[in-house]
């Protein structure tokens, strides 16, 4: 009888290749250059001006105004805001089988694997509300850069949406009076970017400039431009339909600027062996993250909103 294929299959194995193939891939260089500072409480509380109250202080209500000799002097003390920016859990549990880790770990480790997703995810979650956080329709969560920017320091790329323009990221940039550190915008907007370049003859080293790991960056007027995949591109913006996005301009410090927050002594994502679970012979590994974002002061971010390149 001659040699069957399902015979033959029974005495050949698959080649596997160690690791596993990536295919959810999302890009946030606003993370990857965000600063962060340590709490050590539950909420990291700062003051700022209160600058509609000192806007509206007149003459002879505290301002400081000239005077004659013999005047009297008007005292008027200058008003703050407690800011309060909390931090949050965020944490994720993954049941790994003893019985699966120890018979079928000889080309992957079961727990490697399922604890190195896990990270990913805790990881996603936190660029996702980077860019599109809101405390107020989630309160467990914390506010992202699209709800931290203020009205006064929003731009309307058109009434009813607009293509970018180089002069609309002129007028963004000096939203930011102390300079911003970096634009922020989604992939389709930095084509749109890129072809302008085109359109006036540029696209040269001029505009470009290189990061701590040696890789060209675009820039605008020397400040670098970062790709996150996590801004919307569903915005509305009057008539427009659900087709805009948003550009940001960022100040990153510790100082004045926008920055992460992180509680605990270690920093980044942790991972903790919770242990035998009672009803199942699997250990429970509990991956987390006690983590914020704060804006000292609300200068330091920019929004061109209505940008219909997305």
């Amino acid at each position: 009888m001659p040699l069957l294929k399902a015979e033959a299959d029974k005495l050949s194995n698959n080649e596997l290749v160690a690791g596993v193939i990536e295919e959810i891939i999302e890009k946030d260089d606003l993370f990857s250059v965000l600063p962060f500072m340590r709490v050590n409480s539950k909420a990291y509380v700062y003051n700022r001006e209160d600058e509609g109250a000192q806007n509206n202080i007149t003459a002879g209500a505290g301002m400081p105004a000239f005077v004659d000799p013999n005047d009297t002097i008007t005292e008027g003390a200058v008003p703050f805001v407690e800011v309060i920016a909390k931090l949050r859990i965020l944490a994720g549990d993954v049941d790994v089988d003893k019985f699966l880790q120890e018979t079928e770990s000889d080309t992957n480790s079961q727990l490697s694997v399922q604890i190195a997703k896990k990270a990913k995810a805790v990881g996603r979650m936190y660029h996702r509300t980077l860019a599109t956080g809101d405390a107020t329709a989630n309160p467990k969560s914390f506010d992202g850069i699209s709800k931290l920017v203020s009205t006064g320091q929003t731009l309307l790329a058109g009434t009813n949406g607009a293509a970018l323009t180089l002069s609309m990221l002129d007028q963004l940039l000096d939203q930011v009076p102390n300079g911003a550190d970096a634009l922020v915008m989604r992939r389709g907007t930095l084509r749109a970017f890129r072809n302008l370049l085109r359109v006036a003859g540029g696209t040269t080293a001029s505009e470009y400039m290189m990061e701590a790991f040696g890789k060209p960056m675009l820039t605008h007027n020397g400040v670098p431009i970062l790709v996150n995949d996590h801004l919307p591109s569903n915005e509305v913006v009057g008539s427009s339909g659900a087709v805009c996005a948003s550009v940001y301009a960022v100040r990153l410090n510790e100082a004045d600027g926008m920055h992460g927050l992180y509680g605990g002594a270690e920093a980044g994502i942790r991972i903790e062996n919770v242990g035998t679970v009672q009803n199942k012979d699997a250990d429970r590994i509990r991956v987390k993250w006690y983590c914020g974002l704060a804006l000292k002061s609300t200068k330091s971010i920019a929004r061109l909103s209505g940008v219909t390149n997305v």
